[in-house]
């Protein structure tokens, strides 16, 4: 006989949980203090499934799926429960307070939270027996989303979270172990994405620009339609929350544009009104141009990274300076940017450092700035910046070069790094520090951020396609020419590079997840 499972709320996550512990064959026990929201938890629990039904991918009667849940406003029912998942609102006296209860009417049963925002550890500081308490943070909706992140307090039992790790795959998820800190993986390491898109918006570049690159990226949304999606107030509390329990740590800092919407009441597409109106929403992805015959002004291609490396495979290009009309520099470090080639007009990229201060490099010179992050899909769109003395013929080049291969191209503030990369650059420098804490491993990083995110690489898999070198003189450029500490390199990005490493597998076979969670504990303690 199968275990029972309570589930305390009977909200969006709470009911999706419910339907997953259902739908894996046990006996659920759903805990609300309000009979309207049990009412309504059922109703939608039963229309999910009846669509699953029509889809094909649920082949069992509804009714007797529903049989297994049953309803309940007393925690005595719950506390005869093997597994208690708490999925109450986000208040941290009120999770303290349910769990401490259960634990005084059963001492032997396991506790978990669903909590997206509190720390582990402090929940089971109120709580009899506290090796007993884990997290079991899913994502929503529950009954879709294959992760599930396994989170241990410190003193939650080991052997506790390894059996919850294979009880989450026999519920057909992907469940990945995480340490007990702030924002735990995914949400800690996707804060760039939202933050460093709003402080590209503070400096001028249009936020559907922004959503437009992104999604040319593969991302499945862009950082404005997203948080439009989720709400800006749960976006911005979730931002909030992991910028308190970092003590104020200035890469997770809040944007005011954002607390000026959620302020002004208009939290997206709940409200009608976020970042986008509804309807009709964000505008959609240009369609890229077609790809033209004629000819084209042939560049000569500068650099030996990946991006370079693609570019002269996949786009026409010369080796011969006579018939090379400008060059296309795709070098990182402004020190490498010198005079040559005579007098041709220079298109370099900005990855880490702006299109002026290419130009400054190159008196008397056409020069503008470009950004493409590799892979580069079809749908991948150019970023081109003119320096702040103007637009001139460099630019113009650029233009028809990559709009003749069949790529939209942006004409975009001035400013280092680009939208698509320095988005990027920080999400693989956050991922970086979420490993170098031994929060989770590289390969459990990247799965998790793909499986929770929808990212089309996890971040550390990104960087290695990229290259690491690159990726560190990139944030060096940009943490010299824009002077705040969350361009700051992680330490241990510079380390792998001095060392000579190239891939985060390198480094787990010096030093394993093991050693680094016990390192952080220790410190911890």
């Amino acid at each position: 006989m199968k275990e029972t499972v309570a589930v305390l709320g009977a909200g969006t996550m709470g009911r999706g949980i419910a339907q997953v512990a259902a739908m894996a064959g046990h006996t659920v026990w759903l805990y609300d203090p309000y009979p309207a929201a049990l009412e309504k938890s059922l109703g939608e629990i039963r229309a999910d499934l009846q669509k699953m039904v029509e889809k094909g991918r649920w082949q069992n009667p509804v009714e007797e799926l529903l049989g297994r849940i049953q309803t309940t406003q007393a925690l005595e029912d719950c506390a005869r429960a093997d597994l208690v998942i708490e999925a109450a609102p986000e208040k941290l006296e009120l999770k303290q307070e349910l769990l401490g209860k259960l634990s005084e009417l059963n001492p032997q049963n396991i506790l978990a939270t669903n909590t997206s925002t509190f720390s582990i550890t402090a929940i089971a500081a109120k709580v009899k027996h506290p090796e007993r308490v884990l997290g079991l943070h899913f994502f929503n909706p529950a009954q879709r989303m294959r992760l599930v992140e396994v989170v241990g307090g410190l003193e939650t039992a080991p052997a506790l979270l390894e059996r919850m790790l294979h009880w989450m795959q026999a519920w057909g998820k992907e469940p990945v172990k995480v340490v007990d800190a702030p924002g735990f993986l995914v949400n800690r390491v996707a804060r760039p994405f939202y933050g460093e898109a709003l402080r590209l918006y503070g400096e001028g570049t249009p936020k559907e620009h922004i959503d437009w690159i992104m999604r040319g990226l593969g991302f499945p949304m862009g950082p404005f339609e997203l948080m439009d999606l989720i709400g800006l107030d749960v976006n911005y509390a979730a931002s909030s929350s992991v910028y308190q329990s970092f003590y104020g740590e200035p890469r997770y800092r809040p944007h005011p544009l954002q607390y000026q919407r959620v302020a002004a009441g208009m939290l997206g597409r709940k409200t009608g009104q976020g970042w986008y109106r509804y309807p009709p929403g964000p505008p959609p992805l240009p369609d890229p141009p077609p790809t033209q015959a004629q000819e084209l002004p042939l560049p000569i291609i500068i650099g030996p990274n990946p991006l370079a490396k693609e570019l002269r495979a996949r786009f026409r290009h010369t080796e011969n300076v006579a018939e090379a009309r400008f060059v296309l520099d795709c070098r990182v470090m402004l020190e490498r940017k010198h005079d040559f080639f005579e007098n041709l007009p220079v298109v370099s990229l900005v990855w880490g450092h702006s299109a002026s201060s290419v130009q400054g490099e190159f008196r008397g010179r056409a020069v503008a700035g470009f950004s493409l992050v590799p892979p580069i899909g079809e749908k991948a769109i150019v970023e081109l910046f003119a320096p702040l003395s103007g637009v001139n013929e460099a630019l113009k080049l650029a233009q028809s070069y990559f709009t003749a291969h069949g790529h939209t191209t942006l004409l975009l503030p001035d400013q280092p790094g680009g939208v698509g990369f320095r988005i990027l650059a920080l999400l693989i420098n956050e991922a970086v520090s979420a490993l170098a804490e031994g929060v989770a491993g590289p390969d459990d990083l990247n799965r998790a951020m793909r499986l929770g995110t929808g990212y089309p690489l996890g971040p550390l898999e990104w960087a290695e396609r990229i290259w690491l070198k690159p990726v560190l003189r990139a944030l060096e450029g940009l943490h010299a020419e824009l002077g705040e500490d969350r361009y700051r390199p992680h330490p241990l990005l510079r380390r792998m590079v001095a060392a000579g490493l190239e891939t985060f597998g390198d480094l787990s076979r010096a030093f394993t997840l093991g050693d680094l969670q016990t390192r952080t504990v220790k410190e911890a303690t």
